[in-house]
């Protein structure tokens, strides 16, 4: 839609900016002059001919050289700026590749060689040092070296030499001298060295040459001192620490009695009842019929009670061995599914509410939960945690196990 109007001209340069109407022939012309007009082609006699391209034996265009040179090639070709050396990519080979070279082609060990002149070296230093020379020498590196170490040096020595080492006792005391007396090591090559020297035995083992069949006797495995004399008959001379053995030996009455799942007890803490791998409580005095064999038994508070308590289990889930965390992942979930359940009470029993109240104070399921939410790790430790929570969640009881904050009980 055209909205009516007047084209006129504004004289800026006036006082009173003085308005004069446009000549309708020059307003014609104006407005002829700004209109847009058709678009129309020019129809060409001869078609445009193609690009031509420049061939190379390439097949890439070629480089076109610069008309101008820049002023770093100005200088450059001046001499300011230093060429740049050429780096050589030949490798110089070792020195072991020229020996091996050496010797495979002209049949010289030059290692060997290198070897016979360190000796004669040292034996000429050796031969023009003095008494007192060669005593503080020796003074000198018994203060630095550790003696098993100049013990392993000696011994080396010897076999590149190919002379047996000599000991220091006679054969027939040699038992007798190893329990009571220190080593002497002593060779031909630096006897004047360490002739004096005594190493501890503590830091040297010498090996005891085989007894003969005869001298074994078959052992009692139903002797209460079986393990006594397994040491003393089979290993008289090795070092032992009896209390290391102590979990191997049945437990005496006194610590029977003092189990905290002994049978004669007329209650159990709900924190030391054991459970089995399938979820199951194991009874007091099943427990301690149960045979070694089955693998319920570990180093634990009641070595001789068979199961896990809860408390351990928790500590098992927290270990940084994938299968002990595994197995206690697997106990825990169908434990969890048991009692959610049902199977040792009813919801609101005294056994159900003690072993709730066991699980939310060692917070297992939070363990289980970080290692089911691993982006990475064991593999075979991340499945048993899901199953675990599945497991705790399917028995009913997924209300219960985890206290949120500012709660001592759940509910």
């Amino acid at each position: 839609m055209a909205i009516p109007g007047q084209r006129f001209e504004l004289d800026l340069d006036a006082d009173d900016f003085t308005v004069r109407p446009l000549n309708e022939d020059f307003s014609h012309d104006l407005a002829a002059n700004f209109a847009v007009k058709e678009v129309r082609e020019h129809e060409a006699e001869t078609p445009p001919p193609p690009p031509s391209l420049k061939s190379s034996k390439s097949g890439f265009p070629e480089h076109r050289p610069r008309r101008n040179i820049s002023d770093f090639k100005k200088r450059q070709q001046a001499g300011a700026v230093p060429a740049r050396p050429s780096i050589s990519s030949r490798v110089e080979p070792s020195d072991r590749a020229i020996a091996h070279h050496v010797g495979k082609k002209y049949g010289v060990d030059l290692e060997t060689q290198q070897k016979a002149e360190i000796s004669e070296e040292n034996k000429r230093r050796l031969a023009e040092m003095s008494v007192e020379d060669i005593a503080e020498a020796r003074a000198e590196l018994m203060s630095n070296l550790n003696p098993a170490f100049l013990e392993r040096l000696l011994k080396r020595a010897n076999i590149d030499e190919d002379q047996p080492a000599q000991e220091a006792w006679p054969r027939d005391d040699r038992d007798a001298a190893r329990e009571t007396q220190p080593a002497i090591i002593d060779t031909d090559t630096s006897a004047s060295l360490v002739e004096d020297k005594q190493v501890p035995t503590t830091s040297i083992h010498f090996p005891a040459p085989p007894r003969s069949a005869e001298d074994y006797t078959p052992l009692d495995t139903d002797d209460p001192s079986f393990l006594t004399n397994l040491k003393s008959h089979y290993f008289p001379e090795t070092p032992h620490d009896p209390s290391s053995l102590q979990w191997l030996q049945d437990p005496t009455e006194e610590e029977l009695k003092e189990s905290l799942y002994n049978p004669e007890k007329d209650s159990f803490l709900a924190s030391a009842l054991r459970f089995g791998f399938n979820g199951r409580l194991i009874a007091p005095r099943e427990s301690l019929e149960i045979d070694v064999k089955q693998g319920l038994h570990h180093h634990g508070d009641d070595p001789s009670s068979a199961g896990y308590t809860i408390p351990e289990l928790a500590i098992l889930a927290r270990s940084t061995l994938p299968n002990q965390r595994c197995v206690a992942y697997q106990i825990l979930g169908r434990v969890l599914y048991r009692l959610g359940r049902g199977d040792f009470g009813a919801r609101g029993s005294e056994l159900e509410e003690a072993l709730w109240s066991v699980v939310e104070r060692e917070k297992p399921i939070e363990v289980i939960m970080s290692e089911a939410n691993r982006q990475s790790g064991h593999a075979s430790a991340k499945a048993h945690a899901i199953e675990a929570l599945w497991l705790w969640r399917k028995g009913g009881g997924g209300d219960r196990g985890v206290l949120k904050p500012g709660q001592r009980v759940a509910k």
